[in-house]
């Protein structure tokens, strides 16, 4: 895990260099942060939810909906949700310890959120593993309905 973690911050190192402004790649790595800053948002940035936890719940999130979308295959997502709940993090929304976050909360969070443009919330979507794109053109009931599913 030590090799990972640290093979990933000097990659995350490269794709900051290469792009300080968040104009190109850089972007890509919010994937899951939509969803997960929502998530840390209605839990009330508390102990019940860490960001990395949010982040790596919002990953999962983005790939069911990716999948509603018509994106990837189920058993894309299931991978992804193997792969997490391998290493001990949540893949479901139930999974918050105290009252569970209503879709509704976190939606109006996430249209907050510091990547919305113009009212419009921007998600890291995928193609397959390595292949994420952004889109601002995310049908609301799309994730609303990932959400409630959560």
């Amino acid at each position: 895990m030590a090799h990972a973690v640290a093979h990933s911050c000097t990659m995350k190192a490269a794709i900051v260099a290469r792009d300080e402004r968040e104009t190109g790649e850089r972007a890509l790595l919010n994937l899951g942060h939509t969803f997960g800053h929502g998530l840390e948002a209605a839990t009330l940035y508390s102990d019940r939810l860490i960001h990395g936890e949010g982040v790596a719940l919002g990953c999962v999130l983005a790939f069911r909906l990716s999948a509603r979308l018509g994106l990837v295959t189920g058993d894309l997502v299931a991978r992804v949700e193997r792969h997490f709940k391998d290493v001990g993090l949540p893949v479901r929304i139930g999974q918050i310890p105290g009252p569970k976050p209503q879709a509704d909360e976190v939606l109006s969070h996430m249209r907050h959120d510091k990547k919305a443009r113009a009212g419009r919330m921007s998600f890291i979507l995928a193609r397959g593993i390595g292949q994420a794109f952004i889109s601002r053109d995310v049908p609301e009931e799309a994730v609303r309905a990932t959400l409630a599913e959560g």
